[in-house]
This record gives structure tokens, C-alpha cells and sequence, in this order.
């Protein structure tokens, strides 16, 4: 069995595409996939499965082999099943013969989260894909779903990392980030699935590529890495939610739904939706009930949602 892990981007949001310094961690949530040998013992068929956290199928569809290339046979999602076709197509533009590996099989991937939380049903499954077929897992990205990869980075990590594009290429590094302060650090998902391709069309649309723009993104991102406490991290943060309001003409989270909330309150990569984070001095049980109140019930402390080994 392969896995991968889901991720979060703490900073440098939509301005990590073009070269901006962004601090992400990898979650406890993540994907796996399985692969059993076809009793029919078929080799150039192959049988794809995608199961929920719950263990129910919520896509299946069924594949062959013809002439070295994939072949779609039937699929009980159609746009579900060209997304998946794209992903073979690309994995095949890097190398034809990748894919044969997988035929002769079912796979079974499964997800242990909810698919409309945004941690990475996409960016999970492309890196599993690479794992299977030994392709070049942001290649496979930038030829299938796009975006700056730091999801894919995430995917792999066993701790938080620092991660940038530099002349288009992934740039990675472990970030030693563990605050004094992660009990007061919470996630809470805002109840809706962000389009995060509508977030990067509204960015580029308002010219955030600008040298001088990124070049603040990447000193917010070190000052809140540097931040020894939840005080001076609260500072940085709501600096950061500054600057991105300001640049994207976007109100921010806090002042739309949590004006009243005692803290601070970041969103998490497309604006909008998905999850944010909470830095407040409220005990666990305060929060959950403030947040609660608000329709945002889903709410982990930072050790709920972090990797074993971050906690």
C-alpha cells in the first residue's frame, strides 16, 4: 500500500506560484492506494476504484490497454473519469510504457477525509500516480492539474517545509519550525470547497507577480517562521492577512464571519473556503464553541492535524 499525505499552506498563498517563499505542512490526513492482481489474470485490463473516508465507492471506472496507450472503457462519473484520463495521458507523455505496471490490477485509493475539505484529494492522488508509475510527480502536476507544487512537496514530508519555485523548479526544504505556542494553535474548516483555480485567475488578473510584492511575502513568511511567540505569531499573521487583502481587494475572514472572535484568524490558501487557522489564548472547548456557533463545527487542535512526529 502507498500513501500520501494532505497538506495546508500556513503562508505565501497564491504569491508561491511565482517564486515567493511559503511555510506548508504535511497533515495526518491523506490517500492511499492499493493495488490486487485481477483474478481474471488479465494484463491489459485494469479496474479503478475511489472509496471515501467512509469506505463507500464514490467513482469507479474500468480501463484497457491498446496499441501502448490507455483506453477509457467506462466510467460511472464522466468528468471524473477524463480528469483521471488526463492524468494517464500525462504520465504516459513521460514515459509510454509507465503505465503497463498498472494493468493486470484493481487499484483502490481511499481517502481518510472528507473530499470537500481541500486538503488534497487532487495533489494526493498525482503523487500516489507518480509513486506507482516512478514519474516526476510535478511534471504530472504541471501536465495534468497545475499549480506551484507545494502540495506535492507536502505530499512526501515528514515535516513542515519551506518551499518556493525558483527558474520553475521546485525548490524544498525542511522547515524547523515548532512553536512554543502550537496548543493555541486550531484549523477549523469554513464548510464550503474553495475553486482554487478561480482564487489563481483572480491573483494574476490583479498583478501580484510583481518582484516588490513577492519579495514581502517571502519576509512575512520568515518573520512568522522566526516568531518565538503566539504574541509576536498573531502580529505576523495578521500582517500577512493584511497584505493579501489589500493586493487581492478580498475583505478578510475575520472581519466577515469572526468580527467578535478574541484571536486571530487566517485563511489557508484560496480564499474563500476550505480551512483556516486560529491562533488564540481561549481554552480548546471555547473555541470549539465560538466556531460551532459560527456553522464551522469541524475544529482540530494543532496536534489533531499535524503528523505524529510535528506534534
Amino acid at each position: 500500500m502507498r500513501r500520501a499525505h494532505g497538506k495546508l499552506l500556513l503562508t505565501g498563498e497564491y504569491f508561491v506560484l511565482d517564486g515567493a517563499l511559503a511555510l506548508a505542512m504535511p497533515v495526518r490526513f491523506g490517500q492511499s492506494m492499493t493495488m490486487d492482481i485481477r483474478t481474471d489474470n488479465s494484463p491489459y485490463e485494469m479496474r479503478w476504484v475511489s472509496q471515501d473516508e467512509k469506505g463507500d465507492t464514490w467513482f469507479s471506472s474500468s480501463w484497457k490497454m491498446e496499441d501502448e496507450q490507455v483506453q477509457l472503457c467506462k466510467a460511472s462519473d464522466e468528468a471524473t473519469g477524463d480528469r483521471l484520463l488526463q492524468l494517464f495521458r500525462a504520465v504516459e507523455k513521460q514515459d509510454k510504457t509507465a503505465l503497463q505496471q498498472l494493468f493486470g490490477v484493481d487499484i483502490y485509493t481511499r481517502t481518510d477525509f472528507p473530499r470537500n475539505w481541500g486538503l488534497g484529494t487532487s495533489s494526493t492522488l498525482v503523487s500516489l500516480l507518480a509513486q506507482s508509475t516512478k514519474t516526476n510527480p510535478y511534471q504530472l502536476l504541471a501536465d495534468s492539474f497545475g499549480g506551484s507544487g507545494y502540495d506535492i512537496a507536502c505530499a512526501t514530508a515528514e515535516t513542515p517545509i519551506l518551499y518556493r519555485r525558483e527558474h520553475g523548479e521546485a525548490v524544498v526544504e525542511a522547515a524547523h519550525w515548532q512553536p512554543s505556542y502550537t496548543d493555541h494553535v486550531y484549523f477549523a474548516f469554513l464548510g464550503q470547497k474553495q475553486n482554487s483555480r478561480e482564487g489563481i485567475r483572480h491573483y494574476r488578473e490583479l498583478g501580484g507577480t510583481q518582484p516588490t510584492l513577492i519579495d514581502q511575502v517571502t519576509d512575512l513568511t520568515n518573520a512568522f517562521l522566526e516568531a518565538p511567540t503566539l504574541t509576536e505569531a498573531q502580529t505576523v499573521l495578521e500582517a500577512h492577512e493584511d497584505f493579501i487583502s489589500e493586493v487581492l481587494q478580498m475583505p478578510k475572514v475575520k472581519e466577515e464571519r469572526f468580527a467578535d472572535f478574541s484571536g486571530t484568524v487566517k485563511s489557508l490558501g484560496a480564499w474563500g473556503g476550505d480551512f483556516v487557522m486560529i491562533l488564540s489564548d481561549w481554552p480548546e472547548e471555547k473555541i470549539r464553541s465560538y466556531f460551532k456557533a459560527q456553522g464551522c463545527p469541524v475544529v482540530f487542535p494543532f496536534a489533531e492535524m499535524a503528523l505524529p512526529k510535528m506534534k
